[in-house]
């Protein structure tokens, strides 16, 4: 059987989707746009958060056109450095928490990088679903003063992949700021900071997740190991639907080919499913050997995805550019074809 999911989606982690999708759609917690962040903070601090306590009943929030019931809460900052705008040493910060959850954030303890807005009274939290990322107490190259009139992008940037390079950080804050893995931008800086952090990372999951941030963004350095870990099933459970995910919808360097080529022999389906859905993506000559062993594969999925990965590599789109519906319809058709030709070009 052929699973359809949404774009963006894979059969490798359907929960993993529609939870996401579930809870967008429920509680209308928006991506996280650094620009925009930035944009709505009048100012940036990196600050020792301390004594975040409970207040009493808050303000009604309005939340979807509704009044919410809150809980006030009251928060100390020892500000650290600025990274925008100007605050003082010493902050306390008020904000409201409806009763019920809505994916508003409250201010973290410990060394934080935070975000605000100026107010008549003092400073509120610039955006109630992201307040504040992990922050180091230190960043080489970072200094004390405002980066006033300079790059605050930047600046945050360097801030929060310094929590992911460091070996000095949790797993729990490192993995704070994969959780917006999707907000940051496909550069060498991310990946050199990837790469760092994973040199200093035992716990199996946080490292097996961090793999699979290095392939979702390009970096193929990591793809043996991870092809080694999914063979030998030592993938922890949910970093192997994550490590699927990323090989069969990331993956799209030639450079990986070598790598997969076990994996399109593997035992498990969905495993040959993410290696030839890779292929399909590298859209490579030198894969067609591979591709023309999974014409005859005894799932209908790899299949399909071969047939793709044909017809992107041989540029012939009226025979490879079927629906899923249409491909189980007419595969036999599909097959002879792609059968035929690659069988010309490795003789």
């Amino acid at each position: 059987m052929i699973h359809t999911l949404k774009p963006g989606c894979s059969r490798y982690g359907p929960l993993l989707c529609a939870l996401m999708t579930l809870q967008s759609l429920s509680i209308g917690v928006r991506n996280l746009h650094i620009d925009e962040l930035i944009s709505a903070s009048d100012v940036i601090v990196v600050a020792e958060v301390t004594d975040v306590t409970a207040s009493g009943p808050g303000k009604l929030v309005v939340f979807r056109d509704q009044l919410l019931q809150s809980e006030a809460y009251v928060g100390n900052l020892t500000v650290m450095r600025t990274i925008r705008g100007s605050a003082p040493e010493h902050i306390t910060i008020r904000y409201n928490l409806p009763l019920s959850f809505v994916g508003y954030q409250g201010l973290h303890t410990g060394v934080r990088l935070v975000f605000l807005r100026k107010e008549k009274a003092g400073f509120s939290l610039a955006d109630p679903y992201y307040p504040d990322f992990p922050a180091l107490p230190t960043v080489a190259g970072i200094g004390g003063q405002s980066h006033a009139g300079g790059d605050y992008k930047t600046a945050t940037l360097g801030e929060m992949l310094a929590v992911i390079a460091s070996s000095n950080t949790s797993s729990a804050e490192k993995s704070e700021i994969l959780r917006v893995d999707y907000a940051l931008p496909h550069n060498k800086d991310v990946i050199a900071a990837l790469k760092e952090g994973l040199s200093s990372v035992h716990d199996p999951e946080l490292r097996q997740r961090i793999q699979g941030e290095l392939l979702r963004f390009g970096d193929v350095s990591e793809l043996p190991d991870v092809a080694n870990l999914l063979l030998a099933n030592l993938a922890t459970e949910n970093q192997r639907i994550w490590l699927l995910y990323v090989i069969g919808n990331r993956v799209s360097d030639a450079r990986a080919i070598p790598a997969l080529q076990p994996l399109v022999a593997s035992e498990e389906s969905s495993i040959r499913e993410a290696a030839v859905e890779a292929l399909w993506h590298i859209a490579d000559p030198t894969a067609v050997p591979l591709l023309l062993k999974s014409l005859n594969d005894t799932d209908e999925q790899v299949r399909f995805y071969a047939v793709r990965a044909f017809s992107d590599i041989a540029n012939e789109p009226s025979w490879g550019g079927p629906s899923e519906l249409q491909f189980h319809q007419h595969q036999q058709e599909y097959l002879t074809h792609w059968q035929s030709w690659a069988g010309g070009r490795t003789q």
